[in-house]
């Protein structure tokens, strides 16, 4: 596999993650409940299912990272070698060319419910994702080559940490294009209501 700079490879994912909590800080601000609960097609999720469903993720991942690094006591290393394993999970989930290609189901545990109240589901997201990039900063001390992460589908299977932190943000981008998608459907559809109203 490939190595990269352990430090290059953590400030590009905590870019990601700053500009993440920054959207849905605007999302928030500027965005009616109304659209937050508007889907782009019968069965699909809307914005606020998108953001539980990916707090079911970090309500998983986060505390196990936390708990794992505050006992680790390996030294950094400069480079950080994925596995074939991470890199598998996160080129299944990394959208390409601004578009996702593969469709997944999600898990179960991972399905988020109809209703919603939207200040509490995106106040727990963004409360997560500042928990993501204080992660992402004290793995800068960390050797996230030896740190090891089970997964959420069965804790018999572990990534090195890099490479969980790479699935989190891979899963991450993938549904905020999907946001970004309803967004767009909405709008159109707004447009369209507003039109046959005149």
């Amino acid at each position: 596999m490939k190595t990269i700079k352990s430090a290059i490879l953590l400030q590009q994912l905590m870019e990601s993650s700053i500009s993440l909590l920054e959207d849905i800080s605007r999302l928030e601000e500027y965005t009616g409940t109304g659209q937050l609960e508007m889907n782009d097609g019968e069965g699909r999720w809307n914005i606020l299912q998108v953001l539980e469903h990916l707090n079911s993720y970090y309500a998983y991942y986060l505390p196990i990272i936390e708990k794992k690094s505050a006992s680790a006591n390996a030294t950094p290393r400069i480079d950080f070698t994925p596995g074939w394993l991470g890199t598998y999970f996160t080129n299944m989930m990394q959208p390409k060319d601004g578009t996702i290609k593969n469709k997944m189901k999600a898990f179960s545990n991972h399905i988020p419910p109809p209703r919603l109240e939207a200040g509490k589901v995106i106040e727990e997201f963004l409360q997560h994702q500042r928990k993501l990039i204080y992660l992402l900063e004290l793995a800068k001390n960390l050797d996230i080559n030896s740190i090891r992460i089970p997964i959420s589908l069965t804790p018999y299977i572990k990534l090195k940490l890099g490479d969980t932190f790479n699935f989190i943000i891979a899963h991450n981008n993938r549904h905020r294009l999907q946001i970004e998608n309803i967004l767009d459907f909405n709008k159109m559809v707004l447009r369209h209501e507003a039109m046959q109203a005149m």
